[in-house]
C-alpha cells in the first residue's frame, strides 16, 4: 500500500472516531445512530479514495457495524439476506452464458449489419443493439466489454486512427453513456437498480416488479438515451459517410459464426422465458429473483446447459457481491438507527418547505453533481438512499417513489473516468482522451439532468407519482 492510501485510511478512521466517540451529544442521535454515522461517514471516504479493495471495504463495514453496535450482528449481515442483491449473481451469470454461447455478439453483429453501411445509421444502429442487449446482458459493464470489439475492429476496417476518428469515438461514447441511460429504465440492467429495490424493501416492505420499474423508468430512460445519441452525433460528426470495409468487417463476422449452434439456441429460449416472466411479474406475482434463479439453473443444467458452475462463478464480482451486502447491511441501519432521519431533517430540512416536484428536481441535480465524488452509481445508491427515504417520510411523502426516482437518477456517472465502468473501458482504448471524455461527460450530465427534471413534471406528474 502506498504512503497516499495509507494516509487516506487513517483519514477514514479518523472520522469514524471523531464521530463516534469525540463528537457531543447529539439532541435526536442515539448512540446507535451515532455508530451508524461514522461507519456510514467511513465508508463514503474509502469509497471515494479507493483507499482499500471493495471487497475489503464491505467486510470492515460489516464488522464495524457489529463492533460499534451499529446494530446487532445479524443486522450487520441482513444486506446478504436481501433479495436484490442476488439479481446481481444472476445477471452476471446469464451476461456469462450469452457470451460463451455467442448469442450476444450474433445479435450485435446483425443489428449493426442493418446500418448498411452508412457511418450515421451506424450510431443509430449501436444505439439499437444496447436498447435490445439491456433487456437480455443484464450488466452495463458486459455489454460495453461485448460491443467493444465490434466497434474497434469496424474502427480497423475503414482504417481508422487511434484518437482520430469521430465515429470511433461517438460509438465508445453511445456504448458507455447512452447505453449506460438506457439502463436506468430496466431492473436488471444496471448493478445500482436492484440496490436501490432493495433500500426500497429494506426500509418500506415493499417489493418493485420488474414491470412497475420498467412502467415508472423505461419510456424517459430510452427517450433521453435516443436523443443523446442525437447529440453525440452533433459533438462527434463522422468523418466519412459510407463505413465501406467496416461493414465487409461485420459481414465476414457474422459468416463466421455461421448457423445458430445448438447453446445458442438453448440461450435464446431461456432469455426470452425469462424476459417474458420479467415483463409480467405483476400479473403473475413470481418475484423477479425467483424467475432469474430458474433461469440460472435451465443455464447451468448438466449437460443440457451452457457451462457448470465453477465456470460461472468466475464471472462472478464477488467483491462487489460483498461490497454492496454491506452496503445494504449499512442502509438498513442507519433507518434502523434513526440516524437517516436526523441527517435527513438536518441537511434536506431546508428545503422541506417547497413542493414535492421541486425538491426530487434539486435532488436529482445534486446527485448528477455528486458524481465528482463517487466511482460508480452504486456506492452513491447506497450511501444516499436510506437520507431520501427518510427525508420522504418527514414531509410525508410517498418514500418508495422519492427513493425509486431518485434512484434511477443515481446512475448518472459520465463525468471523469473514474466515474463508473464503461467510462474506465472507454480511455482503455487509446481513442479517447481524458478531455474528450470530461467534455461529453459534461454535456451528457447537463442533458441528463435537465431531462430528468422535465420528466418530473411530466411523465412521472401523469402518472400520479409527483404532486
Amino acid at each position: 500500500m502506498t504512503p497516499k492510501k495509507w494516509l487516506q485510511v487513517i483519514a477514514a478512521f479518523a472520522c469514524l472516531a471523531a464521530i463516534n466517540w469525540l463528537t457531543p451529544e447529539v439532541a435526536g442521535l442515539k448512540a446507535a445512530g451515532k455508530a451508524s454515522l461514522a461507519v456510514a461517514v467511513f465508508a463514503i471516504v474509502v469509497w471515494v479514495t479507493q483507499a482499500i479493495d471493495d471487497a475489503l471495504s464491505g467486510l470492515l463495514i460489516v464488522f464495524l457495524l457489529a463492533a460499534l453496535n451499529a446494530t446487532t450482528v445479524a443486522g450487520a449481515f441482513s444486506g446478504y439476506a436481501n433479495t436484490s442483491l442476488w439479481l446481481i449473481v444472476i445477471g452476471f451469470i446469464m451476461a456469462g452464458c450469452m457470451e460463451k454461447s455467442g448469442l450476444s455478439k450474433r445479435i450485435a453483429l446483425v443489428l449493426v449489419n442493418l446500418a448498411g453501411g452508412s457511418a450515421n445509421k451506424v450510431y443509430w444502429a449501436v444505439a439499437g443493439v444496447m436498447a435490445v442487449l439491456s433487456f437480455l446482458v443484464p450488466s452495463i459493464t458486459a455489454r460495453t466489454l461485448l460491443m467493444l470489439p465490434i466497434i474497434l475492429g469496424i474502427g480497423q476496417a475503414f482504417d481508422a486512427k487511434q484518437g482520430q476518428s469521430n465515429i470511433v469515438k461517438a460509438l465508445i461514447f453511445i456504448v458507455a453513456m447512452s447505453g449506460t441511460m438506457m439502463s436506468i429504465g430496466v431492473l436488471t440492467a444496471h448493478v445500482g437498480n436492484p440496490i436501490t429495490a432493495g433500500l426500497i424493501e429494506a426500509a418500506t416492505k415493499k417489493t418493485i416488479s420488474w414491470s412497475e420499474w420498467f412502467r415508472i423508468g423505461g419510456p424517459p430512460a430510452f427517450i433521453m438515451a435516443f436523443i443523446s445519441v442525437y447529440l453525440l452525433r452533433l459533438m462527434w460528426p463522422p468523418e466519412i459517410k459510407n463505413l465501406g470495409e467496416g461493414q465487409s468487417y461485420i459481414q465476414r463476422e457474422l459468416a463466421a459464426l455461421g448457423n445458430l449452434s445448438r447453446h445458442e439456441i438453448y440461450t435464446m429460449i431461456v432469455f426470452l422465458l425469462t424476459l417474458l416472466l420479467w415483463a409480467t411479474d405483476a400479473i403473475h406475482k413470481i418475484n423477479v429473483v425467483i424467475v432469474g434463479m430458474l433461469s440460472i439453473i435451465l443455464l447451468l443444467w448438466p449437460a443440457q446447459g451452457i457451462m457448470n458452475w465453477k465456470e460461472a462463478s468466475t464471472k462472478v464480482p464477488w467483491n462487489v457481491f460483498i461490497l454492496y451486502g454491506a452496503g445494504l447491511s449499512m442502509g438498513a441501519a442507519l433507518v434502523s438507527s434513526g440516524a437517516a432521519k436526523w441527517i435527513a431533517g438536518t441537511m434536506l430540512g431546508p428545503i422541506a418547505a417547497m413542493s414535492h416536484s421541486m425538491q426530487m428536481i434539486l435532488l436529482i441535480w445534486i446527485a448528477t453533481a455528486l458524481q465528482i465524488f463517487f466511482t460508480g452509481g452504486g456506492p452513491k445508491t447506497t450511501a444516499l438512499t436510506p437520507i431520501i427515504i427518510a427525508h420522504a417520510v418527514a414531509i410525508n411523502a410517498d418514500p418508495m417513489v422519492f427513493a425509486l426516482i431518485l434512484g434511477m437518477n443515481m446512475q448518472h456517472q459520465y463525468l471523469l473516468p473514474v466515474s463508473n465502468m464503461p467510462n474506465a473501458v472507454a480511455m482503455g482504448t487509446g481513442h479517447i482522451t481524458a478531455n474528450e471524455l470530461m467534455k461529453t461527460g459534461a454535456v451528457m450530465s447537463i442533458f441528463a439532468a435537465v431531462f430528468m427534471s422535465i420528466v418530473v413534471l411530466t411523465y412521472w406528474n401523469w402518472l400520479g407519482l409527483v404532486k
